[in-house]
């Protein structure tokens, strides 16, 4: 069984403090660039959205998506995501954690994940690092690690599903917030494999990541709906 739960419950306040799951790309929302990509693929989805958009949400998707059920956010992505997975009916297969605001990962990233998953427990999407990073404090620069040594993260995030269970409720018993789901299974003692992620597979954050994406778009570079 797999299973996927798309977390799109917070606000972009860098974006226009509106709720990216309805942000508009294409001419149509995010949440339907992440519905229709795994619609028929997958046993079960369920959409974290915004409490005040929940209701009329879920009415709304059900027209369109079998197998799908739309449940409140918390106060922050892990709380929304934690939600999901409690809501979840799968309890042995393959859970995918995916932010709606990615809409450009691709069925070949899908399936890498997902067969990682399943090999080694979790598995997640990287990308190599092209600037040099630098840890601070203050004005200051503290260090300059390596950065062949470090990856960029991505979603969809695949798990064995007693593996993000497990994680999530050590997580919530020791009052520990991280900022990825991948991060609570490592401080749960689990390995978590890299897979190949994807340059496009970009994440909408700013307001130019829109326009970029447009411009992806009007381009008609559409990997995404490609196997890479």
């Amino acid at each position: 069984m797999i299973s996927v739960i798309l977390a799109g419950g917070g606000r972009g306040r860098r974006i226009g403090n509106t709720s990216k799951a309805f942000i508009k790309i294409g001419g149509k929302e995010l949440i339907y660039h992440s519905l229709d990509r795994f619609h028929k693929k997958v046993d079960e989805i369920v959409v974290v959205l915004p409490f005040q958009h929940a209701q009329k949400w879920e009415a709304k998707l059900k027209r369109r998506y079998k197998n799908l059920r739309v449940v409140a956010g918390g106060k922050q992505r892990q709380d929304s995501v934690k939600t999901g997975i409690d809501s979840l009916k799968n309890r042995k297969g393959i859970i995918l954690v995916h932010d709606i605001a990615r809409p450009f990962f691709t069925d070949a990233m899908v399936k890498r994940l997902t067969k990682g998953a399943k090999k080694y427990g979790a598995c997640i999407p990287c990308v190599e690092m092209q600037d040099t990073v630098k840890e601070f404090d203050g004005n200051f620069v503290s260090r300059t690690p390596d950065r062949g040594k470090m990856v960029q993260i991505q979603t969809p995030q695949a798990f064995r599903a007693g593996i993000l269970r497990n994680a999530y409720r050590k997580a919530y018993e020791e009052g520990f917030y991280g900022s990825d789901d991948a991060v609570l299974v490592e401080r749960a003692g689990g390995k978590v494999y890299l897979a190949k992620g994807s340059r496009e597979n970009i994440k909408m954050t700013y307001p130019s990541d829109i326009l970029f994406a447009e411009t992806l778009l009007k381009k008609g570079k559409k990997k995404w709906k490609k196997a890479e």
